[in-house]
């Protein structure tokens, strides 16, 4: 029998679970970092907020890092350097707090189809994501790729396998990854293989992003799904839920229902 761990992701401190703390497979991702300007004002109340409650938690700790409009790996200095600070600054964050896992979405543009510029963005991104993780030694944890508009895991696939570094490995978005109509859910997976590491799980109708809690059979073929391919990764709920253990509850109906190899 696998553990299945969970996370609780919440956008403020203001949602935060405090029954997040009481069991060691359930762990929390904060995204309060990711608002477009905080670097630029106050963030002090929430960093004190989370450094007193983080040794209190249990399970994995995860921060998503800031995504909006950003490009590291940008042609333009001036773009670069503003991309670079926020990266930065996500990462001052992970160390301060500890944090097991820290993710920044892909930035793959899928309209971009020029090999050659396609082939150069992923050296730059080597370039950029060495520099980081050299600069920033004292983070342990893993710094994760997230799908967020590319069709094609393939693209995810050949960039974290461009970088080449261990600890610069996959979060796999399945609500963006079911977006996709040249791939099923299934070839995400396999395409993807053990370069996913975790996971944002989250449901849609398949046409537009809405970010809602999996029903009872979706539970049951997302675990499923991992299963069979051999990963057993933790879970981070981006549908948002406020009642953490009402959520493992359901997820454990699903591991019962489904006959599925897991424990919680």
């Amino acid at each position: 029998m696998k553990q299945l761990t969970i996370l609780q992701a919440i956008q403020s401190k203001e949602t935060f679970s405090p029954d997040v703390c009481n069991k060691e497979n359930i762990g929390l991702e904060i995204q309060d970092f990711t608002e477009v300007n905080l670097f630029q004002e106050n963030f002090a109340d929430s960093l004190n907020y989370y450094l007193q409650v983080r040794e209190k938690i249990r399970g994995p700790f995860a921060i998503h890092g800031a995504f909006i409009d950003l490009k590291p790996y940008s042609y333009d200095r001036a773009i670069q350097e503003a991309s670079m600070f926020k990266y930065r600054m996500s990462l001052n964050m992970a160390v301060l707090l500890g944090a097991d896992y820290l993710v920044f979405h892909s930035q793959i543009n899928p309209f971009v189809q020029s090999s050659l510029l396609m082939d150069l963005d992923r050296k730059e991104n080597k370039r950029v994501f060495h520099t980081l993780m050299e600069e920033f030694s004292s983070f342990k944890g893993y710094l994760l790729l997230e799908n967020v508009y590319e069709d094609d895991p393939r693209r995810l696939r050949d960039l974290v396998d461009a970088i080449d570094h261990p600890r610069v490995q996959v979060n796999l978005d399945l609500g963006h990854a079911r977006l996709s109509k040249k791939f099923s859910l299934d070839q995400w997976f396999d395409i993807l293989g053990d370069r996913i590491r975790y996971s944002h799980v989250h449901w849609n109708n398949g046409e537009i992003d809405q970010h809602m809690p999996p029903g009872p059979e979706e539970r049951i073929e997302i675990l499923s799904l991992f299963q069979r391919h051999g990963l057993n990764v933790p879970l981070s709920l981006e549908y948002f839920p406020r009642d953490i253990l009402k959520e493992v509850a359901l997820f454990q109906e699903a591991i019962d229902q489904g006959g599925l190899d897991y424990v919680l």
